[in-house]
């Protein structure tokens, strides 16, 4: 866990430096955002009725649109799918996507660089590998996520992103049993449109 968060460290000191250099193209006035996004997701614990359930470190994929309705704030749509195991003994498979609507306030921090803390709600599908007869592997949720997305400004009017956050799920399951997820956090880096 340490060498991981090292690692996002270096990187992220590595792009900033890289990304000032670069010239802004109209990052305080856009129009929309469409953002393309991958990263990882850390360990984190989905509760099941009233047994804790540890995931391992997983990958995760995010698209967006926004739309801005006034200079400083944007209302969009976005999809994440999710992939994960288990941290039992067997291990499974833990598949998530989901989709919903995103708010974003936009605060210019340089005239290249610009910070989009972001509030998801949304639906959540979540299917964990089990191959039991007669148990449904299946949970839907309402999706609560809270983002902090760092833009930079490129050549060309893209913005290189860096976001931070977290998934939640503060209701859902299904007919036999509750699903919840205290918040699960990941970073992810990408290109904006």
């Amino acid at each position: 866990m340490k060498y991981t968060v090292k690692l996002i460290f270096a990187v992220l000191v590595c792009l900033t430096m890289v990304s000032f250099g670069m010239a802004a193209e109209n990052l305080d006035n856009r129009t929309r955002d469409i953002g393309l996004y991958g990263g990882v997701l850390l360990p984190g614990t989905i509760s099941i009725e009233d047994a804790d359930e540890d995931t391992e470190m997983g990958f995760t994929l995010k698209a967006y649109f926004d739309q801005f309705v006034s200079p400083m704030f944007s209302v969009g749509v976005y999809g994440q799918y999710t992939a994960t195991s288990s941290d039992t003994d067997p291990s499974y498979d833990v598949d998530v996507y989901e989709f919903g609507l995103t708010f974003k306030p936009k605060f210019m921090i340089s005239p290249t660089a610009a910070i989009k803390p972001g509030l998801e709600i949304g639906y959540r599908s979540t299917t964990v590998d089990i191959s039991q007869p007669g148990i449904d592997t299946s949970a839907d949720g309402l999706a609560l996520n809270f983002s902090a997305e760092l833009q930079f400004a490129l050549d060309g009017g893209y913005l290189l992103g860096l976001t931070f956050g977290f998934l939640a799920q503060p209701t859902g399951g299904t007919d036999d049993f509750d699903v919840t997820w205290a918040p699960i956090w990941y970073a992810m880096a990408g290109i904006v449109f």
